[in-house]
């Protein structure tokens, strides 16, 4: 916050509520797609991605040390993140339930079965459905 101590907490709390916004706006994971890359860059991505993987290695109970040597990120990272998981918990719960609902959905339509009503074994044809196709 040192960073923005000359901004007012309106002005603060106004960009706040502007991302929100913007995350919410999308309807499926094609529009989460542009939102992200339209407003992060590249490294603000893969960093938010990384600080996701921590949270979860922590969670399933990963030591630090192994947190840092395969992630090859410092340990102040990994205890900010871990106070973050103290503070707001529910957030990697969130996550973790849209990702199984979004693979439940892929996996029961990426695929077509595609042969006549008396074909006992039908043929498998990928259907181009991506995981990003599946609707909020």
């Amino acid at each position: 916050m040192r960073r923005y101590k000359f901004l007012q907490k309106e002005d603060i709390y106004t960009a706040l509520n502007r991302s929100r916004d913007a995350f919410l706006a999308a309807k499926n994971g094609t529009e989460v797609e542009e939102i992200i890359n339209g407003l992060l860059t590249h490294d603000e991505r893969l960093k938010i991605g990384r600080r996701i993987l921590i949270a979860q290695y922590l969670t399933a109970g990963i030591k630090f040390e192994d947190i840092a040597k395969q992630l090859k990120v410092g340990r102040n990272t990994i205890v900010s993140v871990m106070k973050s998981l103290d503070e707001h918990g529910d957030f990697l719960d969130l996550i973790n339930k849209r990702a199984q609902k979004v693979e439940k959905e892929y996996e029961k339509r990426k695929y077509n079965l595609i042969g006549g009503s008396k074909l006992i074994h039908k043929r498998k044809e990928y259907s181009g459905f991506r995981r990003k196709d599946v609707e909020r």
